[in-house]
This record gives structure tokens, sequence and C-alpha cells, in this order.
């Protein structure tokens, strides 16, 4: 059988219907993968997961045109991919989202449909781009975990709770410490989880704090939104 012929058949497509199919979804993955690099803030933005992005359906469209329409290829295939071990842990709900909607262009393109695959991948950004502009995308920013510790007293303590009020939509105490290195000193620990008005102002926020006292000092962990591709 010549499997470079322009003829098709559902156990064998033709060499120049795969290509046509893999460079459909290929580009609707590059438009999935940018909506994804124009809609996620600095923070959240990994160059790996752009990549598997566009790649995988790719991935996709080879599992499917390989298993066509053998029930004995299709759990072979099955049984191969048990052996590998996936490790990735996605931390984000949105990511999975994105990347299972790349899989799924691959998925519609590799059994040749391709007006769901075009419908789906222009709807599914046109309401990414939605989210984006509105209250529940560009205006939503990370809470992250400040932790403060300094020598003084609760005095001290307003003061900071202050600053912070100033910087951030909101805030909430969720650890206070003590120590006495000494019998006229206490050290007072501070934990908040906070939600900034503006993340790109951190080193501001971190600025004032350590104003309000030399011995005070401030760190700000703000919630991972990368993925690990290691």
């Amino acid at each position: 059988m010549d499997y470079f012929s322009l003829h098709t058949s559902a156990e064998f497509p033709a060499f120049f219907t795969i290509l046509y199919t893999v460079l459909f979804a290929f580009s609707l993955a590059v438009v999935i993968a940018f909506t994804y690099y124009l809609t996620t803030p600095l923070s959240g933005y990994s160059a790996p997961f752009i990549q598997a992005l566009v790649l995988s359906p790719i991935v996709a469209i080879m599992v499917i045109q390989a298993i066509g329409d053998s029930v004995a290829i299709g759990l072979g295939m099955l049984g191969a991919l048990a052996i590998i071990r996936f490790r990735t842990n996605f931390r984000n709900p949105r990511n999975i989202i994105f990347l299972f909607a790349s899989l799924a262009v691959g998925i519609s393109c590799g059994v040749y449909g391709y007006s769901i695959a075009i419908v789906g991948t222009l709807f599914f950004c046109l309401v990414a781009f939605a989210f984006h502009f509105t209250y529940f995308g560009k205006k939503y920013m990370p809470s992250a975990m400040i932790r403060i510790n300094f020598m003084g007293n609760m005095l001290q303590k307003g003061l900071v709770e202050e600053v912070l009020h100033h910087w951030c939509e909101g805030i909430s105490l969720k650890n206070i410490r003590y120590s006495k290195p000494s019998e006229n000193e206490k050290k007072v620990f501070l934990e908040y989880q906070i939600r900034m008005k503006n993340q790109s102002e951190e080193l501001g926020l971190l600025g004032q704090l350590e104003g309000l006292d030399p011995s005070l000092i401030a760190r700000i962990e703000f919630e991972d939104t990368t993925e690990n591709f290691n």
C-alpha cells in the first residue's frame, strides 16, 4: 500500500491529509498559547507551559491517528502510557483548562472535526479575554502571605496594619507569636494573608514597613501560580 498517496481511508489516512491536520492543529494551538500569554500575569507565566500548549495537540493527533478504529491498538496504547509516570502537579486550575483545551484541539483534528476545533478554539479564547478584562481577570490579584518580625510591642502592630490597609485590598491575621530574647525586649512575629491592590508595588509596601522600625523585617510570598515542569 502507498502510504503517501492522495487517497485516504479510515485506517490509513493519506500523508498530505495528516500533514494538513497537524498544521491546522498547530495553528489553533498557537492561538490558544497566545491567548494564555496575553491573559496571564507575569507572576503566573511559564515558558515550558507555553511550549506544552503548542506541542500537546500534535501528540494528541499522533495518538488518535495511530489508534484509529482498532481496539487492540487502543488497549496497547493505554498499556504503554501506563508505564510513563506523569509527575507534573497543576496547582492552578486555569492552567489545567488551557492544557485540556489544547489537547481537545488535537483530538478534534485527529478525528477530522475541523469545524469543532475552530468554533471551540475561537469561543474559548473569546471567553478567556472576556474574563481577563473583567473583575474576574485583570482586576484580580493573587493572595500572598507576608511575614513580619520586629522588636517592640502591640502599638507597632497597629502601625503595621495601617500600612497594610493602605497597600492592600484586604488583610487577615493568621498567626502571632512572641519571644523574649532578654528581660527588656520582646520580639513579635506576625503573619498576614493579604491581597494587594497592585502586585507591582510590592517593594513600596516592604519599604514602608521596614521604615517603621530599624528592627523590622518583612517578607512577602505570593501564591505560586506557575507550574513545575522539571
